[in-house]
């Protein structure tokens, strides 16, 4: 099977139930110009948050990841509760000489004291946090590959469309090379028309007056742009059947292409290559739209 840029929006769900967890990772991706992880996940695993960025990247080079990780215990664990009864007495005592000082006529009571984040904390044993982080990471991970997997699934649809586009554009490169060939010659004649009348009856060297007919040509012959057109179109083929994230080279070909395409029109005089030529601007401003997808 011949490997293919993915796509760089995904998504995919996966949950594990054990008699004392209900884990669940959600990831979704979506286009980004740089790699960009956003981590949504219980407060007890935050110094995992490294490892879970490290685990992202080996399955994603480019695009926003969302990731959304729950941990339900099914189990109650009562032990992992953890109150700070010294320091809630003092913020209460606090509180209560505060009211009576100023006369305020509402008691203290838990909700006044529940706003004090540091009173009450969640604190699992280093053994359990390991144990819930191996699950965890087994679901991530999971997670990852069917996203990954549906992002090669898309990243070959794009590529087909994509690739029909640069035989679109090969194709019109070979009709500008030989309608190019082909109008040389009238345009010779043309020039050489135009350059008499300019000069009417003055006497100028034969092979100064070819020079000029020479130097005129150069500045309209467009077949330089056409090498390097197929040069680019060349190289976008064999980056459409890489593994590899190649989302940003493939728009800056596009940019190199259309460049080739404008030099061509401001330098055409023939109607049949402005024609091929805005054709192609077409198909490249297609390329440009569907490579955004691609990571």
């Amino acid at each position: 099977m011949i490997s293919l840029p993915k796509s760089m929006t995904g998504y995919a769900k996966v949950e594990r139930l054990s008699k004392e967890y209900r884990i669940s990772c959600e990831l979704k991706t979506l286009n980004s110009r740089y790699l960009n992880i956003e981590l949504n996940c219980p407060s007890f695993l935050s110094s995992r948050e490294i490892e879970l960025t490290k685990l992202i990247q080996r399955y994603v080079k480019r695009g926003k990841v969302s990731l959304r990780l729950f941990v339900e215990f099914l189990v109650p664990p009562t032990e992992a509760l953890r109150i700070d009864f010294g320091l809630a007495k003092v913020y209460y005592d606090g509180l209560e000489e505060l009211v009576t000082k100023l006369g305020i006529p509402e008691p203290v009571n838990l909700d006044h004291l529940l706003r004090f984040r540091e009173l009450v904390k969640f604190e699992l044993s280093e053994e359990q946090e390991e144990h819930i982080w191996n699950i965890c990471e087994e679901v991530v991970e999971e997670a990852l590959r069917k996203l990954d997997a549906e992002r090669e699934r898309e990243g070959q649809q794009l590529s087909r469309q994509l690739r029909t586009i640069v035989e679109g554009l090969s194709a019109l490169a070979e009709k500008l090379r030989e309608t190019a060939g082909d109008a040389l010659p009238s345009l010779r004649v043309k020039l050489r028309e135009q350059i008499l009348q300019l000069l009417s009856n003055a006497q100028i060297d034969a092979n100064l007056f070819e020079n000029l007919i020479a130097m005129s040509l150069q500045k309209l012959d467009i077949r330089e742009e056409i090498d390097r057109l197929e040069t680019h179109l060349s190289k976008t083929m064999e980056l459409l059947s890489s593994k590899e994230a190649v989302g940003n080279h493939l728009d800056f070909l596009a940019q190199e292409i259309l460049r080739e395409l404008n030099t061509m029109l401001s330098k055409s005089e023939d109607v049949g290559l402005i024609d091929l030529a805005l054709r192609g601007k077409v198909l490249i401003s297609q390329f440009r739209e569907q490579v955004q997808n691609l990571e």
